[in-house]
């Protein structure tokens, strides 16, 4: 998978001061706040002449001085040293254009972007590869030892592209099978352990080249096509020095109908799996 990268250096987050030890919300200030007005800065943040306010965009300009004009109007003193309300954070605009295949056997499968799968990387380099890796399936890539679950015991998944299921591990209620056990996982509740984040986190401090999540609209609340519009476009990271270089090398999402292809030609199940 190539992932070509422009760099940014320029993002900016509103930030104020606040006193030392602040006093209690003075009742006329909390009157003071009304939905009307509160609708009225989202309307405006959110209408078409922002642009979605994207970091480095026309939008996120007009953002910020929206915003610094707000807390002018409002008496509110800058809060950085340098006397303005914006915070200066180094990023990285990534843009990727990346190929991948899955082969088994002498059957080579070409996956289309971004309708089969999106693929990135934390990683700011101009072209990652993960090249002739074995693919090793999971379960939900988790380690979590306060409920004695390690989906990575005795899997050695080094330089190797792991495959995922989303969310939290689903554990039936020994009381009702038809709701999720509260002490596990916090039941319906999603932990940290069901985010993505975590997922790509734990892949890379296993060593793991490729961590492929299995999109499911139920268990992720969300169908692919937000999958799609969040990872196949501009995405940024931190423009930390050691160019993110700790990070798993591709990060990546599939549609479950290919998952699906992909583990019957190789003779497994996917509900058999999960």
């Amino acid at each position: 998978m190539k992932l070509p990268f422009a760099p940014l250096t320029f993002c900016l987050f509103t930030a104020i001061a606040f006193a030392a030890d602040p006093p209690s919300v003075p009742k006329d200030a909390a009157d003071a706040i009304s939905a009307a007005d509160l609708l009225k800065h989202i309307k405006i943040l959110a209408s078409d002449e922002f642009e979605g306010r994207a970091p480095g965009s026309k939008g996120e300009e007009l953002s910020v001085k929206y915003i610094s004009e707000q807390f002018k109007a409002l008496g509110l003193k800058p809060g950085n040293p340098n006397g303005t309300y914006t915070q200066e954070v180094p990023l990285a605009g990534i843009v990727t254009a990346p190929t991948a295949s899955f082969t088994v056997g002498d059957k080579k499968t070409e996956l289309k972007f971004p309708d089969d799968y999106v693929a990135s990387s934390a990683r700011l380099q101009t072209e990652i590869k993960a090249a002739n890796t074995d693919i090793v399936f999971v379960g939900y890539g988790v380690v979590a030892p306060e409920f004695g679950w390690d989906d990575y015991k005795d899997v050695d998944v080094r330089g190797k592209t792991i495959l995922m299921l989303i969310n939290d591990p689903a554990i039936p209620d020994p009381a009702d099978a038809a709701k999720l056990d509260p002490k596990m996982f916090k039941g319906s509740a999603m932990t940290y352990y069901g985010r993505w984040t975590y997922k790509y986190e734990i892949a890379a401090q296993k060593g793991a080249a490729a961590a492929v999540i299995i999109h499911e609209t139920v268990p992720a609340a969300y169908p692919y096509s937000v999958v799609m519009s969040s990872w196949a476009k501009e995405n940024f990271e931190i423009d930390a020095a050691d160019k993110n270089m700790n990070a798993v090398q591709i990060r990546s999402w599939i549609t479950l109908d290919v998952a699906k292809k992909l583990l019957a030609d190789c003779g497994q199940d996917f509900e058999a799996l999960k």
